[in-house]
């Protein structure tokens, strides 16, 4: 890789199409202009799109993607480099499907109680939440069965 060059990561490719980012160069409208001059002036290469807002380049061309890449090393352009792996704090937060609706079922029950509607919805709804939510389990069985 060549030293000094900014990295590029491969966000999207296809044959004949790939788009780059450049999180280091986010905003810097110069650096994408000459990006956009130098991968224009590659034979291979069709079309190029700077964003310099969202910090990509998406990049129409002929040949495959690591030839250009070559040549864009070659022209002191930049460099494809790996795409930066994901932190613990850029992982998604993952819910549980059955505590969303036995959240949801519980809040509902709140909601029918402010309306002094105790029996059956407020009191169905918390029994249904219950059980989703694995309060009311046979000890006997291990299994989801209701008492």
């Amino acid at each position: 890789m060549g030293a000094g060059l900014p990295i590029a990561e491969i966000a999207h490719a296809m044959p004949g199409r790939a788009r780059l980012r450049f999180p280091d160069r986010l905003g810097d409208s110069d650096f994408f202009a000459s990006v956009s001059s130098g991968l224009s002036a590659l034979p291979s290469v069709y079309k190029v799109a700077a964003r310099p807002f969202t910090g990509s380049v998406l990049i129409e061309h002929g040949d495959a993607l690591e030839k250009v890449s070559e040549a864009a090393l070659e022209a002191g352009l930049f460099a494809i480099g790996k795409a930066r792996s994901a932190t613990k704090t850029d992982k998604p937060v993952e819910f549980d499907p059955k505590a969303l609706v036995a959240l949801a079922l519980v809040g509902l029950a709140l909601w029918q109680v402010t309306r002094e509607k105790f029996f059956p919805p407020a009191f169905t709804l918390l029994w249904y939440a219950g059980h989703l939510a694995g309060v009311w389990r046979s000890p006997e069985s291990g299994d989801d069965a209701m008492i």
